[in-house]
């Protein structure tokens, strides 16, 4: 389902309203905008299996004005997106508020499918708030190899 006027930035709350695929690129969340960067890797080091790594994935929150984060904001799951095909997980707890700096929240995600390398996909996040959800997208992100 998604909501009517969504658009450049989602003022949406609800996670249930928007759904993975029209989740908005911005987010407002208590009157500032966010978006998200990501990316995405799969290991094909010599002490790889023969056919690579799971996907890893790393995703940052940051708020288009370069303010510090509002306290309670955490990353508590990611989508990734290709085609029809969508991988689910939520970061493991110890993981839950990821890295954050004054301005940028980050968390990493593994064991992924073996996508790629060289596919484009899309990343969703889901941020929380206290009781209150938002979901931001980044678009075309190159699942990267690394060897």
């Amino acid at each position: 389902m998604s909501t009517a006027g969504c658009g450049t930035a989602c003022r949406c709350c609800r996670s249930e309203t928007v759904s993975i695929a029209t989740a908005p690129e911005r987010v407002q969340v208590d009157g500032r905008e966010y978006t998200l960067s990501a990316s995405a890797w799969r290991d094909f080091q010599p002490i790889a299996p023969p056919d690579g790594q799971p996907l890893i994935v790393v995703v940052k929150v940051s708020p288009t004005d370069a303010q510090p984060l509002p306290g309670g904001l955490a990353i508590d799951r990611v989508w990734v997106v290709h085609g029809k095909d969508r991988w689910s997980v939520k970061p493991e707890p110890a993981s839950l508020r990821g890295v954050t700096t004054p301005t940028d929240l980050e968390t990493a995600v593994r064991g992924g499918p073996k996508w790629g390398p060289g596919i484009k996909v899309d990343v969703v996040a889901r941020l929380r708030q206290g009781k209150k959800t938002y979901l931001v997208k980044a678009t075309g992100i190159e699942i990267k190899r690394t060897d």
